[in-house]
């Protein structure tokens, strides 16, 4: 159950693209390749475009993560496609066309998520407009989660069940934080498990943090 590399997921500006339809047809969470190990991300990266999209600079691990993402359109081949979308949406938002954040959750296959952020980088320099500057890392717990429940469609209650168990919490524990009944936490569990096709905590957590194999 994966996308297709370098999908992206906030919406955007320029080439647009919602978060919600990231997580059609129940494919944003992909485990890993089968039969092999998860291939590790490199480490955070920022590449600088100049005012015209072209590529002025970029930390060591730029070069891995371009080649996780999917190129832009031509003339900008160099530039990946995830990255002009928040660069557009940031272009957006300076001019006060559309209020979201200049910001994007990208499938890369086997099951491994980034987020992209761009911003402006402050006037240093020579140019008459500042770079801008976007940052590419690897997809946080938290955000993962996020893109699980939207996914299959969870509710608010089994999104909190959901983040407590990521935490360590057990039945007893998560009962007493929601002011419920342990059954009750067991029943909404259930309810999880029906929705996710799994069977058990241990496995709906791998499937949810991208760890399952």
């Amino acid at each position: 159950m994966n996308f297709g590399p370098g999908q992206s997921g906030d919406r955007n500006t320029g080439v647009q693209r919602s978060a919600d339809a990231d997580a059609d047809a129940g494919a944003a969470l992909g485990t890993g390749t089968a039969g092999g190990p998860r291939p590790e991300l490199p480490q955070q990266a920022v590449l600088t475009l100049d005012a015209d999209m072209a590529v002025v600079g970029g930390t060591a691990s730029v070069e891995e993560w371009l080649g996780l993402l999917q190129a832009g359109p031509r003339p900008f081949q160099r530039v990946p496609a995830e990255v002009l979308n928040v660069a557009a949406q940031l272009l957006a938002r300076e001019a006060g066309v559309d209020g979201h954040p200049a910001s994007a959750r990208v499938h890369i296959g086997s099951g491994q998520w980034a987020i992209l952020q761009a911003s402006r980088m402050d006037s240093t320099g020579t140019a008459a407009i500042p770079p801008l500057a976007v940052t590419i890392q690897a997809c946080p717990p938290e955000a993962r989660l996020d893109m699980f429940a939207r996914t299959f469609g969870l509710t608010t209650r089994q999104r909190e069940l959901l983040e407590l168990a990521a935490g360590g919490a057990d039945t007893n524990a998560m009962a007493a934080a929601l002011g419920i009944a342990a059954y009750t936490v067991q029943d909404q569990f259930k309810q999880i498990f029906d929705t996710c096709g799994v069977h058990s905590r241990t496995t709906l957590l791998a499937l949810a943090m991208g760890t399952a194999q």
